[in-house]
C-alpha cells in the first residue's frame, strides 16, 4: 500500500501547506493533493457562514498546487478533484501539462463531475444536470488523451467539447502521459473511470470496497481492460495528533455530516492510537485499496505528520 496526503487550501496559509508538503515529500508519502474549490467546504474556527457557505480564506487549488509541486521533488501531485465545469477542457489540459513540466513529470490530473451547486451559482458558473456533467467529464478526459497523445493537430467533436485543428505543445514528460484520476461515487462515474481513468478514488469504507472493486472489474472487462489497469485509491479523513478530544470531534463531525455509528466511523477514519490507525489501514489494504489518501485538516501540523510517519507508516508501507 501507498499513502498520500490531501491538504484542502482552506482556513490556512501557504507556509503551513509548504511545510506539510515538504515533510511528506521526505517522510515516505507517495502523492500530495489539494482540492479545487473557490470557497471553503468546512467550517472554520469561528463556525460562521457567509452567503450560505463557511466563512474564511480559501486559496485557488491549481495555483497553490503548482507552488507546492515546485518545492517538492518526489510526490506525485494533483487535485482531488477538479470539477470539469470550472474550466474549459483545453485550458485544463494545458494547466495539467504545465504542472507536469513544473514538477519534472509528477503531475496527476484529478477530475470529477462537480457537485457544489451553491458555488456555481454564486460565481455564475454553469451547472448542468447530472447526466450532462457526466457526459462533460467523459468528453473532457477523451479530449485530454487526444491532446496529450498526438503531436499532430487535434480535432474532437462531442456534445460539450469541440477541438478544431488544435495545437498542443509541449507534451507531458512521462512516456505514458499524465495519469488521470477520476473521483466520485456514482455508478455512471465509476463506469467512466473504468473506461477512461488510470486511477479511481472513492469515499468508501473498507467493508464496501469489495463490491465496488467487483463492479469496477466487470466494467473494466467490458472495455477490454484488466483489473490492474485501474489503481484503486481511498479518500480517508484523519486526525493524526493522537489527541483524544480532537479524535472525538472528528468522529462526531463525520457522524453529523455522513451518519454511521461511532464504531463504524472509527473503523474507516484514521484517529486514535497508532495501533488503531494501523488496523484501519490494513483493513483498506485487505479490501484491495492500493493507495489511501489522508485528508489533513487545517488543525493538523507537521509534527503530527512526522509522528504518524514514525509510528504508523512503516507498518503499512512496503519498500
Amino acid at each position: 500500500m501507498k499513502l498520500a496526503i490531501q491538504t484542502p487550501p482552506e482556513h490556512t496559509d501557504f507556509s503551513r501547506l509548504r511545510d506539510l508538503w515538504q515533510a511528506a515529500d521526505q517522510l515516505g508519502f507517495s502523492a500530495g493533493f489539494t482540492f479545487d474549490h473557490f470557497v471553503p467546504l468546512n467550517p472554520g474556527p469561528r463556525q460562521e457562514t457567509v452567503g450560505g457557505v463557511p466563512s474564511g480564506p480559501q486559496f485557488e487549488g491549481w495555483v497553490v498546487l503548482a507552488a507546492l509541486g515546485a518545492v517538492t521533488s518526489k510526490l506525485e501531485v494533483g487535485t482531488l478533484v477538479t470539477g470539469v465545469t470550472y474550466r474549459h477542457p483545453a485550458l485544463l489540459a494545458k494547466m495539467a501539462v504545465t504542472l507536469d513540466h513544473v514538477t519534472a513529470g509528477r503531475a496527476v490530473l484529478g477530475v470529477g463531475a462537480a457537485w457544489h451547486d451553491a458555488e456555481h451559482a454564486m460565481y455564475g458558473v454553469d451547472y448542468p444536470a447530472v447526466g450532462d456533467r457526466m457526459a462533460l467529464l467523459e468528453e473532457t478526459v477523451e479530449a485530454f488523451r487526444l491532446l496529450c497523445d498526438s503531436p499532430e493537430l487535434v480535432s474532437y467533436s462531442g456534445r460539450f467539447v469541440n477541438l478544431n485543428d488544435a495545437v498542443f505543445d509541449p507534451m507531458p514528460l512521462r512516456p505514458n502521459g499524465i495519469p488521470v484520476l477520476i473521483g466520485g461515487g456514482g455508478e455512471r462515474l465509476r463506469r467512466i473511470a473504468a473506461r477512461c481513468a488510470d486511477w479511481y478514488n472513492g469515499f468508501w469504507a473498507p467493508w464496501e470496497w469489495d463490491e465496488v472493486n467487483k463492479n469496477l472489474d466487470v466494467a473494466l472487462a467490458r472495455y477490454g481492460r484488466q483489473p490492474a489497469d485501474l489503481k484503486r485509491t481511498a479518500f480517508v479523513f484523519s486526525e493524526l495528533s493522537g489527541d483524544q478530544t480532537a479524535s472525538n470531534e472528528l468522529v462526531a463531525a463525520f457522524q453529523a455530516n455522513r451518519g454511521g455509528t461511532s464504531e463504524e466511523v472509527r473503523s474507516r477514519v484514521l484517529a486514535g492510537s497508532p495501533d488503531d490507525m494501523i488496523s484501519v489501514l490494513r483493513a483498506y489494504e485487505d479490501a484491495g485499496v492500493e493507495m489511501v489518501i489522508l485528508n489533513i485538516r487545517p488543525s493538523q501540523q507537521v509534527e503530527h505528520l512526522q509522528s504518524f510517519a514514525e509510528l504508523v507508516l512503516p507498518a503499512v508501507v512496503g519498500d
